[in-house]
């Protein structure tokens, strides 16, 4: 069973939280925050936070933090904030403010099957049955 984050109506730039996300797709959730404690980028704040809500759930729903696995960043693009600025001779521009719709889903590390080691043969009897 997994666990689903929704952070909603983030001010900042969708195109800019993907830069991140795409780092943590598939990695161990407390690595993952560990990192995004440490990285300059703004978008790493708002992805730790996420992070965090996503093991407090998990937390909640008594599973072990230590073997989660990130299995999923999505950075959508949430509604656009439009404005009016003005400018010269009486005339305005449009500017867009961004917002962004975080989902993070968490689930538990899956056992990866090991394969059973290949015979390897030294000599060229072996070869020959």
């Amino acid at each position: 069973m997994s666990v689903t984050i929704k952070l909603k109506y983030l001010r900042h730039s969708p195109r800019k939280l993907r830069a991140t996300t795409r780092l943590f797709n598939g990695k161990n959730l407390t690595w993952a925050i560990n990192q995004t404690s440490v990285m300059p980028q703004d978008s790493a704040e708002y992805l730790r936070k996420a992070l965090l809500m996503a093991q407090a759930a998990a937390v909640q729903k008594e599973y072990n933090p230590e073997t989660l696995e990130i299995k999923a960043i999505q950075a959508n693009d949430g509604p656009k904030i439009k404005r009016m600025r003005p400018t010269a001779r009486g005339r305005s521009s449009k500017y867009i403010k961004h917002l962004a719709h975080l989902i993070v889903t968490v689930d538990v590390e899956a056992e990866k099957p090991t394969k059973p080691a290949k015979k390897i043969s030294k000599t060229n009897e072996d070869k020959k049955d």
